[in-house]
């Protein structure tokens, strides 16, 4: 009896200290995953925001806490961003929003990703004024008045607000005004993102009043940073409406601006720009269980959706999270739905574009055979580490703190379950770097995005909208409501970054925030650099794995570091639809804040 009894106990012992020994193991497990991630995510029941600025996610917070729902929170977001982020976009840029109305029990597309002036002429472009934007190909003029699209950010923004916002644009536009009319505080990205864009604004004298300190120099932390002229201009279109800045009093002003600086925006482009911005539906697939869905051409989403349908066929578990086997697999997945975008994506007025077939269980069966045989090809010719293979690192470090991308995510969710991303741009940072007349606005540079070279689906044409990496965010819905609503900027990286990150929660079982945080890849695919020939690759990828996948051939450039902005800047939302709570996430690799209530 008593030596059962203390058979007993030593098993009584042996299972608590195994469990203890298991806590503490997992304790070990989650205070490096806070180490490494920095921050836990945000939680809330009654909203949820996540911007790429803190600034910008209290202007969305603020009208959440008021009673406002995710539209009107998300615009006032995105509209303070003209002062927050105002080298990634503004009210004359461009952008994409994905919307799951609750109340509807639908998600709608909304496309304002801009469009090529009517009266464009390539023969008018000067081929010495370019300046490197993250599009990488060169082929046009980079900055000034002749590479600016029409622009929708600010229709975009009116046409959800009437559509389903509960505010009107007085009341959303308010942190917007003031940020702009009495400046926010320069943070050290805020301080990079100028000096890696001083060229692009230097050569227009309206912009350097605005953009530079004495007429000459960047931004730096410390200074704040205003733009009275634009509050004069927000707060007009808050009282008179939209109207006034596409047909009105500013519009005529800008038009006349472009006239005499040589662009080719006219009155009737501003004008036209309202009835162009219209809800569409949206494209999607089956991925497990969740509906996934994602814009329409002229986006560029669709990448995304084959790159998840062709890992679907893979057990990415048993692979293991970011194993050489997973990247293997997926550098592959994205390299091929890549040549796809290349290839067929664009406005779809002016050409055809296949999205049936590109996303058809047949073809995607077919590329993913592709994928597994290049791998399989790789394997078999695995050799030790090269040089060909390692991209060598700058010979100076000094451009690391030098950015030049220009295009910002946000996301919201409300009480009342509606949910939105939306991603918006410049183009190029600080955009064309052209201000137009004294109204403060500077325009997006979107016609860079698009192809001289004829015949190409994204091919630059008077009238067409600009195909778009911008359009891609996605919305993950199960038994008919969102589950995971996530977006990044990035350039063509965003196609890259947004998967990453969803199968990470998805698939990996990761928390939004660290679903975001986590080491990502991209390909170098720019512009012309289609199919891609080196990636990036953040460091805190297992060095073993770098190595191996060097070795099967890879070139990998590592320079960037642990963290870098260049494989994006994501930010999502999860809400569970059982509890109802929400879990916001937001990109460390810049200045993302994700706040709940």
């Amino acid at each position: 009896m008593n030596r059962q009894k203390i058979s007993t106990s030593r098993t009584v012992i042996l299972v608590f200290g195994m469990a203890t020994f298991l806590i503490l193991l997992n304790l070990q497990v989650y205070a490096q995953a806070a180490k490494d991630n920095l921050r836990p995510a945000a939680l809330g029941k009654n909203g949820m925001i996540a911007t790429a600025n803190p600034l910008a996610t209290l202007a969305g917070q603020k009208i959440l806490v008021k009673g406002g729902n995710a539209i009107d929170a998300i615009v006032a977001a995105a509209a303070s961003l003209n002062a927050a982020e105002p080298y990634m976009s503004g009210t004359a840029g461009v952008g994409y929003m994905l919307f799951y109305s609750a109340k509807e029990n639908r998600v709608r597309s909304l496309v304002f990703g801009g469009w090529v002036p009517e009266t464009f002429r390539i023969t008018k472009f000067k081929i010495d004024v370019k300046v490197a934007d993250g599009a990488g190909h060169g082929a046009m003029e980079s900055i000034g008045p002749r590479i600016a699209s029409v622009p929708g950010n600010l229709a975009g923004w009116a046409k959800a607000l009437k559509d389903y916002g509960t505010m009107p644009l007085s009341e959303v536009f308010e942190s917007a005004i003031d940020y702009l009319e009495n400046g926010v505080p320069i943070t050290e990205f805020d301080q990079a993102m100028w000096a890696g864009t001083v060229k692009r604004i230097a050569p227009h004298a309206e912009s350097r009043k605005i953009f530079f300190k004495n007429d000459k120099d960047p931004y730096v932390i410390g200074d704040y940073f205003s733009n009275k002229p634009l509050a004069k201009t927000m707060r007009r279109i808050a009282t008179e409406g939209i109207d006034v800045f596409y047909k009105g009093e500013i519009a005529k002003e800008m038009a006349a601006a472009f006239a005499r600086d040589g662009g080719f925006i006219t009155e009737k482009d501003l004008a036209s720009v309202p009835e162009k911005v219209q809800w569409v539906d949206p494209i999607s697939i089956k991925y497990r269980d969740y509906t996934v869905y994602n814009n329409p051409p002229p986006g560029m989403g669709l990448q995304q959706l084959q790159t998840l349908k062709i890992m679907e066929g893979f057990d990415l578990q048993k692979m293991g999270h970011n194993s050489v086997d997973y990247l293997a697999h997926l550098l592959e997945a994205v390299n091929l739905s890549r040549i796809d975008t290349d290839k067929y994506i664009g406005d779809p007025k002016f050409v055809t574009v296949p999205v049936d077939m590109l996303l058809s269980d047949a073809y995607i069966a077919k590329q993913r055979e592709k994928v597994i045989a290049k791998v399989k090809e790789r394997k078999a010719g695995l050799k030790p580490e090269t040089s060909q293979n390692i991209s060598p690192d700058p010979a100076d470090d000094s451009n690391a703190s030098k950015y030049r991308y220009a295009t910002t995510s946000l996301s919201a969710v409300d009480k009342w379950g509606n949910a939105v991303v939306i991603i918006q741009t410049h183009g190029g940072g600080f955009g064309s770097g052209y201000v137009a007349g004294n109204t403060g606005v500077v325009f997006n540079s979107a016609l860079d995005w698009m192809t001289l070279e004829p015949g190409k689906a994204n091919t630059v044409a008077p009238g067409k909208a600009v195909g778009w990496c911008i359009g891609g965010m996605m919305q993950f819905h199960k038994d008919g409501k969102p589950q995971l609503i996530v977006g990044s900027p990035g350039s063509f990286g965003i196609l890259q970054s947004v998967p990453q990150v969803a199968m990470n929660n998805i698939d990996f079982g990761m928390n939004i925030q660290d679903a975001i945080s986590a080491p990502r890849f991209r390909w170098k695919d720019e512009l012309g650099s289609v199919p891609a020939k080196e990636i990036i690759m953040e460091t805190r990828v297992q060095p073993g794995v770098i190595k191996t996948l060097r070795g099967m051939g890879y070139v990998i450039d590592t320079s960037l570091g642990d963290w870098s902005m260049t494989v994006g800047g994501a930010q999502g939302i999860t809400i569970d639809q059982k509890t109802g709570w929400l879990m916001g996430g937001a990109d460390l690799r810049r200045n993302g804040y994700a706040v709940g209530w």
